[in-house]
């Protein structure tokens, strides 16, 4: 990798300088081909990505794209993909030629999509587009290499207006609050977005935000494209990408350059110059064949006939050497052993035994299972690591952060990563955990899921690994009113999970010890065949629940990892009761009475609902008895457990079989133009609904005509 002695900088400098025409060459004609996407971003990326990929900063080898101990480079403004392709391109990155880069756009099956997509397109560190969440996900890369001992950088580049969302101040903040000196932001100012200037619908100073965040805040000017002040802008850009490097480790804070730039650079005409609103057309419409026309000449007049052969020499020394990387994974290695026997050496003094809860145990909430299981898993296993937006006490974090101990500025040993009130940051950073190997644990409740609602899909949809918790769920929350009773989320979730239900785990537990199974199966199932390409989904209560009694049922785990198992009746029953969560134990305290009226019902325990439907499932081709009318009850909107039911029977019926109709799906109404729940006990607001006992009781009489 380059050095940076007083003489090679200005020659490095010009290099990097002609290394951005050419990227913005490559840039704009595999714009134009492809007929559509973003030229005034990535124009204005250019000399950025030159000097990350050029200039001795970032460490990769691109014959390894995926090389665990690379520097990590996350472009959140991910609709600048084109430019970071035409690096790639430059690099040698394998996996990549001139042919794939003007492919862009083509068709779903090409590597260079329109934006940056994870696992799909090699040397890409994480997927985006979704305009905020990337500066979270690099926060939690930066994270896992400082609780891992890993010397791995992570960068990110941020647009102007993609920094007016909020969660971008969210990641800002945490980073600062955890001293995560290893983390360095680019915010690329190039003062236009989609319809205006970013002056005209936004008053953010980023110089003042960031300095009372307490970053390290350096401010460039690189708005010219003339050869002699872009110079000037290369090296101390890499001047400044390199210090913050060599200040990883021991500077206590991150590091943003806020690199001021033109939208358009390098080419005149599409260049921003403070058009009215409307007025900027190359935000995201592609050059014309007559466009690229003009616009490859100016470009070449800056470029000139620079001297290939060195250039191209150039380009190749910026990779890491095959001596140099072998040094750096023998010393990476031993630094994640010696990290990972300390954390070890942490827990061991914990006296923590796996929740075995009895039949005749007090009522408690399914949180309570899952916060003990937590906490004896983690002890563990220093994989586990856990996050919770200032909710780790009703989530039941806090024993687990106890015993693996806090993260922060002086203990990079912690497995618990503090959080504020900040549920898409918290959810995001945990995506940025889980791509680099370790088992994030994210928890709130489950109403305040919806506040990163967007990040949960973004993670269905491009594989990313963590364990969400929804805890205080249902109109069992109770006295905290209806803003509380988080009841959409498992419509939600399941909607993101996909049609066949393969996006996103999903587990709803009917008691406390099943919640503490539920959390041990997906723990242990990441330890033996490594973190699905998606996201888990695990929804809890707060109020208590009767503890169930299994004695009777065969091969309980198996079942629980099938997703729905047979708790209460047996032989040809009246009425076929479907439960999930903590209407599982009020349906068989009303099967039993039932019987006592000799109206026979049996009781399915759902825990998994997106994975009833499918054929091989056991409950089509075991609960759904022929000809059996059913019931579903939820303490959720009915239509979430009822339309993978009604999945199910469609299924069935494909195969040959008979299964009876839904009659009716019970659930929770949180309207606020009902008075179906409210701020009262678990238990009224369960009758409101029918959901206790009594209700299912009284609606299986209606249903029955009995």
């Amino acid at each position: 990798m380059q050095t940076t002695s007083s003489k090679e900088r200005v020659d490095i400098a010009e290099l990097l300088r002609l290394e951005a025409e050419r990227l913005r060459i490559l840039d704009l004609k595999a714009l134009q081909k492809a007929g559509s996407g973003h030229p005034g971003g990535t124009l204005s990326l250019a000399d950025v990505m030159s000097t990350l990929y050029f200039g001795g900063v970032l460490r990769y080898d691109p014959q390894d794209p995926a090389w665990e101990n690379r520097d990590r480079l996350v472009l959140s403004e991910g609709h600048t993909a084109p430019i970071l392709y035409s690096a790639f391109v430059e690099a040698g990155f394998k996996g990549w030629s001139l042919n794939d880069l003007m492919d862009l756009r083509k068709n779903p099956d090409v590597i260079a999509q329109g934006h940056t997509t994870r696992l799909f397109t090699p040397g890409v560190d994480c997927s985006t587009g979704a305009l905020g969440m990337g500066g979270s996900k690099s926060l939690g890369m930066a994270l896992a290499a400082r609780y891992k001992g890993l010397d791995f950088h992570t960068f990110c580049i941020i647009g102007d207006g993609e920094a007016e969302e909020g969660q971008v101040y969210e990641a800002a903040s945490n980073a600062a609050l955890l001293g995560v000196d290893n983390l360095t932001w680019i915010l690329n100012r190039n003062k236009a977005q989609q319809t205006a200037g970013t002056q005209d619908v936004s008053s953010l100073h980023f110089e003042d935000l960031f300095k009372g965040f307490g970053w390290n805040v350096i401010v460039l000017s690189g708005e010219s494209a003339e050869p002699e002040k872009n110079r000037e802008f290369i090296t101390k850009l890499r001047a400044a990408l390199l210090q913050a490097k060599q200040d990883a480790h021991h500077a206590g804070r991150p590091t943003i350059i806020i690199a001021d730039t033109i939208k358009g650079k390098g080419v005149d005409f599409m260049e921003y110059k403070n058009q009215k609103p409307g007025e900027y057309k190359f935000h995201g419409v592609a050059p014309t064949s007559e466009e690229l026309a003009r616009a490859l000449p100016i470009i070449e007049a800056r470029l000139g006939t620079p001297d290939l052969e060195s250039l191209t020499t150039f380009l190749k020394e910026a990779a890491i050497t095959p001596s140099a990387k072998r040094q750096v994974d023998d010393l990476n290695m031993q630094r994640a052993r010696e990290r990972r026997q300390t954390q070890m050496e942490i827990r061991q003094s914990a006296q923590v035994t796996f929740p075995a809860y009895k039949p005749t145990d007090k009522p408690i909430g399914t949180r309570v299972g899952f916060g003990n299981a937590l906490t004896y898993l983690a002890a563990k296993h220093p994989e586990i690591v856990a996050s919770s937006p200032d909710l780790q006490d009703s989530v039941h974090m806090f024993d687990m952060e106890k015993i693996t101990r806090r993260h922060g500025k002086t203990n990079p040993l912690g497995a618990y990563f503090p959080e504020g009130i900040a549920e898409s940051n918290a959810v995001g950073k945990c995506a940025g955990l889980g791509y680099e190997g370790l088992i994030p644990f994210v928890a709130t409740f489950d109403n305040f899921l919806l506040e990163a609602a967007d990040e949960l899909q973004h993670a269905a949809a491009f594989g990313s690994f963590y364990i969400v918790v929804g805890t205080h769920s249902g109109c069992g929350v109770g006295p905290d009113g209806k803003s509380q009773m988080g009841v959409a989320m498992p419509g939600v979730i399941d909607d993101f999970s996909g049609p066949d239900g393969d996006l996103i785990d999903m587990y709803e537990p009917a008691d406390a010890q099943e919640a503490a199974e539920v959390t041990r199966l997906v723990v242990e199932r990441v330890l033996k065949n490594g973190a699905p390409r998606h996201p888990v989904y695990i929804r809890l209560t707060r109020h208590n629940i009767t503890h169930l009694d299994r004695s009777e049922i065969k091969d309980y785990l198996k079942k629980l990892e099938e997703g729905s198992y047979l708790i209460a009746g047996s032989g040809k029953a009246d009425l076929l009761i479907i439960a999930s969560g903590a209407t599982v134990a009020e349906a068989i305290k009303a099967s039993k009475e039932l019987s006592a009226q000799n109206i026979k019902v049996k009781v399915v325990n759902v825990i998994s609902i997106n994975k009833i439907q499918k054929a091989d499932s056991a409950f089509v081709r075991e609960q759904l008895d022929d000809e059996t009318p059913i019931l579903t009850v939820h303490d959720a909107e009915a239509h979430a457990l009822g339309h993978r039911v009604a999945e199910a029977i469609n299924t069935a019926r494909k195969l040959g079989r008979k299964p009876g109709i839904i009659l009716k799906s019970l659930g929770a109404n949180v309207s606020p133009l009902s008075n179906h729940v409210g701020s009262g006990t678990s238990e009224e607001n369960y009758r409101r609904n029918q959901l206790d006992a009594a209700g299912i009781i009284a609606v299986t009489k209606q249903l029955l005509k009995k």
